[in-house]
């Protein structure tokens, strides 16, 4: 859910990721769009979970667009993790290589910013199609 419109370089960086938060046991969020970073080189908004909790999701303009999607996607995961505390496993998303022990890891490759195994280094998955 969006509140207000969002920097376009910021919405196309965090389109990837918020399609895999569908795969996670969390509530969508809430989307405000604020420029509480304070930086010209940064887009941001303030993400906010069904339990009130926010947190601020920025991406640098000057990145390249998969680092970009990379540096967002880690952000998001963290907020989701916060989010499945206490009431799901907080291993998201799950490697599916080791899915009781870790979650997946973000890098870019060759381009494309992909969900990789934290423990072999593997690339999963691109973000976006988890």
């Amino acid at each position: 859910m969006h509140a207000g419109p969002v920097d376009e370089l910021l919405s196309e960086a965090m389109a990837p990721v918020l399609r895999d938060l569908r795969s996670a046991d969390v509530a969508p969020p809430r989307i405000e769009d604020r420029d509480w970073a304070g930086d010209p080189d940064s887009a941001s908004v303030l993400m906010w979970g069904a339990d009130g909790s926010g947190v601020g999701v920025y991406a640098s303009r000057s990145a390249s667009a998969p680092d970009r999607v990379a540096m967002v996607a880690e952000q998001v995961q963290d907020w989701a993790i916060e989010q499945l505390w206490g009431r799901a496993t907080t291993n998201w998303p799950a490697c599916p290589r080791h899915p009781e022990t870790h979650p997946l890891r973000v890098s870019v490759r060759d381009g494309v910013a992909v969900w990789t195994c934290p423990a072999g280094g593997v690339a999963i998955t691109p973000v976006g199609s988890v």
